[in-house]
């Protein structure tokens, strides 16, 4: 079948699109950098799309010819910018989901979220709904599929869990008894698949969850005993303060928490698993035996150790040049900074614009590392800089490689830490 699938970069769209390519299914992905997409999957076709702006169905009917089925798999949990969730999840779908009706495709899957019903109240869930509803009017065969959390390969919350579970101490909200039903993201590629089949008809909702309801407080337990770091020590708290820390989760990178996630996690997400088993014919995967399938390895345990000290570490490196470039400048002894530059053959008017230069360089340098802005150019002059300052030391003040403090010593591991950096920020 010709299958047209949003999304297709994302974690759930990217193991749709895999399977459907492995199934034999002539695959189209709409994605806004085509290339990468055709690197990625390269029988598969790729057009460029932009869902913060394609809001028309006039814009989606060009792509659908010849398409027999669509999967809108597009969906985000912060917004950024024009990302928002009016514009990804309710404006740009229901344009798409005309269209389709326009084109006669013959079914459309809309991969929902379990809670975009009659009691959501967050803007990720009620953006979801408005999707749904949109979709639910038109004349067309549609499935849409509400899953709960879906974990696996790739997942970001499960990975964010990870993370937390591996702390010495796992913050929780209150008890941590929030009630979560998880489900496997081949569980929710197996549903995907008997939906696209030809004998498929008529017009579905369903709830995909796991097979029964674990608490948050279990899901980190069952982690960490998986990650081989023993029983999980917990610490406890209060609901407004985890609304503070869902504000500032940005601060940390792209993680999963924000506002509104905590809010959702605390009302939980759970709900019947019978009408999944009595539609696809099988019991979808537990969480606890997920885990037994696919034991801990190493990669897993470096991963979530790392997960909170990435941005801590390109804070940290961000600082040092910051700190560096202002302290050069207008704290430290302006006499002895040109007693310095005195002994590298560096005097009259080439000492202040040696040190100004150098400081403005630094400051630029670290805010650069603070925003992440084009980190493999920063890196490179980063390390540049470190090399030529202690070469120019080497020379002219060879007594500081054995000074006990180590001003010079410690670039050695200063350029790893900036190397580690790099590493660990790419995309």
């Amino acid at each position: 079948m010709n299958v047209l699938i949003t999304g297709a970069s994302g974690f759930i769209g990217s193991h749709i699109t895999q399977t459907l390519i492995k199934d034999g299914h002539i695959v189209t992905v709409c994605v806004r950098i085509p290339k990468l997409a055709q690197q990625r999957w390269p029988s598969a076709h790729a057009i460029t799309t932009d869902f913060s702006k394609d809001h028309h169905s006039s814009e989606w009917l060009p792509r659908l010819d010849d398409i027999d089925v669509v999967i809108n798999a597009v969906g985000i949990i912060r917004e950024t910018g024009s990302q928002t969730f009016e514009a990804l999840h309710t404006a740009a779908p229901c344009a798409l989901f005309k269209a389709c009706e326009k084109a006669g495709v013959k079914r459309v899957i809309q991969i929902s979220a379990l809670g975009a019903d009659e009691t959501a109240f967050s803007q990720y869930h009620l953006s979801k709904r408005a999707a749904d509803e949109c979709l639910m009017e038109l004349n067309v065969n549609w499935s849409i599929l509400m899953p709960s959390i879906v974990y696996g390969p790739g997942a970001k919350s499960m990975t964010f869990f990870r993370a937390l579970a591996s702390l010495p101490l796992t913050p929780i909200i209150d008890k941590g008894d929030q009630p979560v039903q998880p489900i496997h993201i081949d569980d929710l590629i197996q549903a995907v698949s008997q939906i696209i089949q030809p004998e498929t008809s008529g017009q579905h909702q369903i709830e995909l969850v796991g097979p029964k309801a674990i608490t948050i407080k279990e899901i980190y337990s069952l982690l960490r005993h998986w990650l081989g770091l023993g029983n999980a020590r917990f610490i406890s708290l209060p609901y407004q303060l985890t609304l503070i820390a869902g504000r500032l989760g940005g601060f940390l990178g792209n993680t999963p928490m924000t506002t509104e996630s905590v809010q959702m996690l605390r009302k939980g997400n759970t709900a019947d698993v019978t009408p999944f088993i009595k539609q696809f014919g099988f019991e979808p995967i537990s969480f606890e035996q997920a885990l037994i399938n696919i034991p801990a390895q190493q990669t897993d345990r470096w991963h979530a150790g790392l997960y909170f000290l990435k941005p801590l570490l390109r804070f940290s490196i961000a600082f040092i040049w910051i700190f560096t470039g202002i302290v050069s400048a207008f704290v430290f002894p302006i006499e002895q900074s040109y007693a310095m530059l005195a002994k590298a053959g560096i005097t009259g008017i080439w000492a202040p614009i040696m040190l100004y230069g150098a400081a403005a360089t630094d400051l630029t340098l670290g805010l650069a590392t603070l925003m992440a802005y084009r980190l493999p150019i920063v890196v490179s002059i980063q390390i540049a800089v470190i090399i030529l300052y202690s070469i120019i030391i080497t020379f002219s003040q060879p007594e500081q490689w054995i000074h006990p403090f180590g001003p010079v010593s410690k670039n050695i591991p200063f350029i790893v830490a900036t190397l580690t950096m790099l590493v660990l920020e790419r995309k």
